[in-house]
């Protein structure tokens, strides 16, 4: 594919469009009008791909983010949390895909159906649209409320060359096409018809990632595409289809300055892409094995401030070096499922910065994630525990242990104040806490979050202000049994 070929929309998909989405402040649930409770769905893999971009007009910018001031949080200071369901989402097929808004305002999940689905997460979580008592029978009591998707848009296809038929048929009456011809005694030839439009084949929806504002939206696809729709406008559209990878792209992560985003798929690629020209600017060779997840290194210190005006030159105690206190769109934390863990800095010459290859654990992980503080991971392990890693001295300071059959690992969260991390395995999930010791009176580390409780938990979804929760239940496409649900949490101190 040639830079010719993709060109950025005038505004939108990729811009920011005037007066909705200028604004970057965070929206609470109160200033915002909820809708009555019902998704949109759009299919991952429309009937034909467009092969150009509406306009080259206009481009990303590849100036400073805007000023972001992330104001004071209470939940760094919680000193524990509660964490309590209160609206469940069936979706009747397993859930590969979850993202949100920057201000949880959207939520979309993709399936194994190929339809990612739309959810107005505030119109839901103050909704009146209760569970049935069939579905009720599968949750805890706090979940009372039921949310639909929001009703389907519109799916506009490109017009693909049809298919000639031939039919034969008789026509007494002389009419061949919709024309009228003259009558005649002599044989009728057969008529050419068109075949109707095929149906599309819809792919599974491997990964998702979403436009802070829900400008645009990124989707993988089993064949190795990524699929650029359009949301806020013209929603559902795909504009344009993104080609490098050989197998299905598993994760999708948008920059800090949503100029670009990270790949990762079955091919064992790891991809950087420059969104401005749709072209891939960097690979990270060196896994063995399908890519199971990405995570950017988390802004240091946790919750810092900072601005356009801000020094860039602060110390980075990581990499011994400068760097600036922003989400680094340079360092980044990568897995595969053979149990190997990658951290990558794309600003050196040598691709791989650090490599924490498993001892003693066993080839196996779909989940790993960064403390709030940048300085350590968590990794999840098919043997039902997680390996805490220290990035600096790199080695293993212990080893979470599960109770025994609760199953594997799939996903890991920490949670902001440093002390407490999630863990979903196959029979719970669980709030760990790190700071439990020997001479701790309590004799077990964790509390149970009630809600979820026999199936693979696929995606974990925190918002940056530590208030809402949300996850959702598949294989993606690996192994496990799921639920076929996505449940809505609220967190608050425990």
């Amino acid at each position: 594919m040639s830079s010719e070929e993709y060109e950025s929309p005038e505004g939108s998909p990729l811009g920011t469009s005037e007066g909705e989405a200028g604004d970057r402040t965070p929206v609470s649930e109160d200033a915002l009008e909820t809708e009555d409770a019902a998704p949109t769905t759009f299919p991952s893999t429309p009937y034909s791909m467009a092969p150009n971009i509406a306009s080259s007009s206009t481009s990303i910018s590849a100036e400073p983010p805007l000023t972001r001031r992330l104001r004071p949080q209470k939940a760094k200071y919680y000193r524990t949390y509660d964490i309590v369901p209160l609206c469940a989402a069936i979706h009747g097929c397993q859930i590969y895909a979850l993202d949100a808004t920057r201000n949880m305002r959207w939520v979309f999940t993709g399936g194994d159906d190929g339809y990612i689905r739309k959810y107005d997460f505030f119109g839901s979580m103050n909704g009146k649209q209760l569970l049935t008592q069939n579905q009720k029978h599968a949750q805890v009591e706090s979940v009372q409320k039921n949310e639909e998707p929001l009703p389907p848009a519109p799916v506009v296809p490109t017009p693909v060359p049809n298919t000639p038929v031939v039919v034969s048929q008789e026509n007494t009456n002389g009419i061949t096409n919709g024309s009228i011809a003259e009558p005649s005694n002599s044989p009728q030839p057969e008529i050419v018809a068109e075949a109707p439009l095929p149906e599309p084949k819809l792919s599974a929806v491997y990964s998702l990632a979403v436009q802070s504002e829900a400008i645009w939206l990124l989707s993988g696809l089993e064949s190795g595409g990524i699929n650029l729709f359009t949301v806020r406008h013209e929603e559902g559209k795909c504009h344009h289809v993104l080609k490098e990878h050989n197998g299905p792209v598993s994760v999708l992560k948008i920059t800090q300055d949503e100029t670009g985003f990270i790949s990762g798929s079955w091919d064992k690629q790891v991809l950087y892409w420059d969104l401005n020209n749709g072209q891939v600017v960097r690979r990270f060779i060196g896994h063995n094995s399908q890519i199971t997840s990405i995570q950017f290194r988390p802004v240091l210190p946790a919750f810092s401030q900072s601005t356009r005006e801000s020094s860039p030159e602060s110390y980075d105690e990581l990499f011994n070096d400068e760097d600036d206190l922003v989400n680094s769109n340079d360092v980044l934390l990568t897995t595969s499922i053979d149990g190997h863990i990658m951290i990558w800095d794309k600003r050196a010459e040598e691709p791989i910065i650090k490599t924490l290859a498993p001892e003693r654990t066993p080839p196996w992980s779909l989940s790993a994630c960064w403390s709030a503080d940048g300085t350590k991971i968590y990794c999840g392990r098919r043997n039902g525990t997680v390996d805490e890693w220290d990035v600096r001295a790199r080695a293993v300071l212990r080893v979470l242990r599960m109770p025994n059959g609760s199953g594997p690992v799939s996903c890991v969260a920490s949670m902001p104040n440093g002390k407490q991390l999630i863990c979903a395995s196959t029979d719970n999930i669980r709030l760990w806490n790190l700071e439990e010791n020997e001479n701790s009176r309590s004799s077990v580390p964790f509390l149970i979050v009630a809600g979820h409780h026999g199936g693979t938990i696929s995606q974990i979804l925190i918002d940056e202000q530590c208030r809402y929760m949300i996850t959702t239940s598949g294989n993606r496409g690996w192994e496990g049994s799921t639920t076929e649900s996505a449940l809505f949490y609220e967190i608050g101190p425990g």
